[in-house]
């Protein structure tokens, strides 16, 4: 047979393919190997890839309980908020014969006539008193679901209501025209008046803004609410006494239409037929 291949082939030629074809088996066995590596990785990557999915299939399942959680700790919030606006409303016209204050006062013939998150008004046979919570005894928090915090905030709402109506005030007095000394004894009042009429103006349409807003976060609350834009601080929802529904927020609104009436006091102390 070599006798045969050696007719027909030459022996370079021969050897020439041996190598040729030994380096093509390398590359076949060099490729067979990459393909196995390749499929290994492809099954790990498909892995990661189920894990992945599994991963996204959790967070969306706790995405759902947070927000489950969220709207029902907002509940939970809006139905104790007005649990405690009843309670604080019920306060109002209780009597005592005698009520002894933790600041060591005693109020004969006492009987509660408003009350807020801070504070109580309290009409007894010697007057009127204003005594914070802090102050009065273990049964009115206690009845009156007293919060510090909740007090310090409202505390800080009307600090800051105060604020903007001083910067107001401050940015009116700057812009009108400076008097004469000549001037007559009406024209400063007159001014005034004018100051009174613009700060006015400027609380009613805060009072409207943040009630919609309010009404917006709690429509079923807020509905059937008979409400007076002209006059904003005459609408029954701010009356406590008058047995107002009990929303969540309520409490900013009624700050700031304390604050429209004493803004109109003053005003109808210079101009009678202001409204």
């Amino acid at each position: 047979m070599l006798l045969l291949l050696g007719g027909c082939v030459k022996k370079t030629e021969y050897d020439a393919l041996q190598i040729e074809n030994q380096t093509l088996q390398t590359r076949v066995d060099e490729t067979n190997h990459l393909l196995v590596q390749s499929q290994a990785d492809l099954s790990a990557l498909q892995a990661q890839m189920q894990q992945f999915a599994a991963v996204q299939t959790t967070l969306k399942k706790t995405q759902l309980e947070l927000t489950q959680s969220q709207e029902e700790l907002k509940a939970l919030k809006a139905q104790f908020d007005r649990f405690r606006t009843q309670r604080r409303s019920a306060m109002v016209g209780k009597k005592f014969p005698v009520l002894s204050l933790d600041d060591g006062k005693v109020l004969r013939d006492a009987e509660i006539m408003a009350v807020t998150a801070e504070d109580v008004s309290i009409r007894h046979a010697d007057g009127l008193v204003r005594v914070a919570f802090a102050k009065t005894t273990p049964d009115l928090r206690w009845e009156a679901c007293y919060d510090p915090m909740e007090a310090a905030e409202k505390t800080r709402e009307k600090m800051l209501l105060k604020a903007r109506e001083t910067e107001l005030r401050l940015a009116l007095e700057q812009a009108s025209p400076p008097q004469t000394p000549d001037s007559s004894a009406a024209l400063p009042a007159r001014n005034v008046v004018d100051i009174l009429r613009t700060q006015l103006a400027a609380q009613r349409q805060a009072l409207n803004t943040d009630y919609h807003a309010l009404a917006a976060k709690n429509p079923g609350a807020m509905r059937g609410v008979v409400w007076n834009f002209s006059q904003p601080e005459a609408s029954p929802l701010l009356n406590t006494l008058s047995g107002s529904r009990a929303v969540l927020g309520i409490s900013r609104l009624q700050a700031q239409r304390s604050a429209i009436l004493a803004t109109l006091q003053q005003l109808r102390e210079l101009d009678p037929s202001a409204r």
